[in-house]
């Protein structure tokens, strides 16, 4: 199908009209300022001759019903109780493990299979399966100096995966990103915190990258903003900047900034999270369950707690994954889960909006990794990883010229640091007559329907946009000719 438009409303101007994208003047100037730059990777080197396993393990605990093992759900919990079988990054003495949260353990040791090592209450244990697969730190070093073209994706993956777990006990993970733990803020992310119920964190992302020359560590910093762990009622008085009920009026907002966010109860010491979901205006004494039962009497039997704030309302949540069935609670028995990120500020709070110097940067960086302190870490001796942080590397680069960008009527546009302005002089677009849009198939009849559909639409958007003009379908047969050649012996 092909259809023919002929446009009639593009005013025919008489002025200067172009569809080519300036070119940049590059002088060859040598007073052209050049620049000493520093990249945030640091080269970084692994011994040869290093075995790297991988192992399928489960982590199992005892139901004490049937008196047998099964195995555990949840991956931070698997890898809260895999710490307990790991000491000092040790399986066993000399023999170095770490771990991801795919159900797999890596060593340096060959490990005999199936292993089982129960924890020291005898309500866990590890069970080791089998050894799925082995590479070596050959296959990176190998790789760099040319002997290899076959690039060692997991033996570079699971490098990555080891140093994460050399900081385990010092860093939290969140979203692929680090934050050490027990970092001690500025007075600046204090008083943010205080007045917003923000907290503002420094955390960092690390990738090995490896070239054809080198391995280097990438680190890349990032300040993130997180909920604050404090009371819910607490944070709502931050948000709405009085210790008052919260109205009517002050419900969007409040809906918008705790969307989706997790709240853990006091009736479940803090370990049973409900996803928020609104507010709801109606007080404890006004939600029922189907009982008829109160929701204040309820805390009070049920849960022996008294409420004191049944003038506030109430917040409508559900059970993680369980979003058939909505449930109330009281403000004052709620708190905000720690460790979560807040992705957007209201505005007003510009504090997230800091952007660093590249000086502020550089040293970030620094300081970061020298904080993680690798080349004496236990776990990354190891593999007798080493990493160069007495600095990054380096490269020049030449300073490039401001590009000459004329639009309209030989109007120069204004660049400034990246940014062009082009004060209104903009180009006239070329006019279209004609356009055509084609189908290639053998089916035509049987998919008209779509066809007209798409045309339907298509005439519609134009004419949203004052494009007009007639269109006729067209279809063409195509005959395929078939010559054959005989050549006389």
């Amino acid at each position: 199908m092909a259809s023919n438009y002929t446009q009639s409303s593009v005013v025919n101007e008489q002025t200067h009209s172009s569809s080519e994208i300036p070119a940049r003047s590059f002088s060859t100037n040598s007073s052209n300022p050049k620049e000493h730059l520093y990249t945030n990777h640091f080269a970084c080197s692994v011994d040869n001759n290093i075995t790297l396993c991988q192992y399928d393990v489960a982590i199992e605990e005892m139901d004490t019903r049937s008196n047998v093992w099964k195995e555990c759900e949840g991956r931070s919990r698997c890898a809260i109780i895999m710490q307990s079988f790991i000491s000092n990054h040790q399986l066993e003495p000399n023999v170095f493990v770490w771990y991801d949260e795919q159900k797999c353990l890596y060593s340096t040791s060959y490990l005999s299979t199936p292993y089982l090592k129960l924890d020291q209450n005898n309500q866990h244990r590890l069970n080791i399966k089998s050894l799925s697969n082995q590479w070596s730190t050959n296959d990176i070093n190998d790789y760099i100096n040319g002997r290899t073209k076959i690039f060692p994706h997991d033996a570079v993956r699971i490098i990555e995966t080891l140093l994460k777990r050399s900081l385990q006990n010092r860093i939290k993970l969140v979203k692929n990103k680090c934050y050490f733990l027990n970092t001690e803020s500025t007075k600046v992310e204090d008083d943010y915190e205080k007045q917003y119920g923000f907290k503002q964190r420094h955390g960092f992302i690390q990738a090995l990258n490896l070239s054809s020359q080198k391995l280097t560590l990438n680190i890349q910093t990032k300040l993130t903003t997180f909920y604050s762990d404090i009371p819910l009622l607490e944070f709502i008085h931050k948000q709405i900047g009085h210790d008052q009920i919260p109205t009517n009026k002050d419900f969007k907002k409040l809906n918008r900034i705790l969307n989706n966010c997790i709240i853990v109860t006091k009736q479940s010491n803090w370990k049973t999270e409900y996803e928020f979901n609104r507010f709801d205006h109606r007080r404890p004494d006004e939600i029922s369950f189907e009982s008829g039962e109160l929701l204040s009497d309820y805390f009070r039997d049920k849960k022996k707690i008294i409420l004191e704030k049944t003038d506030y309302p109430c917040i409508q949540v559900y059970l993680r994954n369980k979003y058939d069935k909505p449930c109330h609670l009281p403000l004052e028995v709620c708190k905000v889960k720690e460790w979560q990120v807040y992705d957007e500020l209201p505005s007003g709070q510009e504090g997230r909006n800091h952007i660093p110097t590249p000086e502020e940067r550089y040293y970030k960086i620094r300081n970061t990794l020298r904080d993680c302190n690798y080349n004496s870490n236990l776990l990354c001796r190891a593999i007798g990883f080493h990493v160069d942080n007495n600095e990054m590397l380096e490269l020049d680069a030449r300073i490039l010229t401001s590009p000459k960008i004329i639009s309209g009527l030989n109007h120069p546009a204004r660049v400034d640091n990246g940014r062009i302005f082009l004060d209104g002089q903009l180009y006239v677009p070329k006019l279209i007559s004609t356009l055509a849009i084609t189908y290639f198939g053998t089916n035509f009849d049987d998919n008209k329907s779509y066809f007209d559909y798409f045309t339907d639409t298509l005439v519609g958007v134009m004419k949203r946009y004052s494009i007009y003009g007639s269109h006729e379908e067209h279809i063409v047969c195509i005959i395929f000719l078939t010559t054959t050649m005989s050549t006389k012996m």
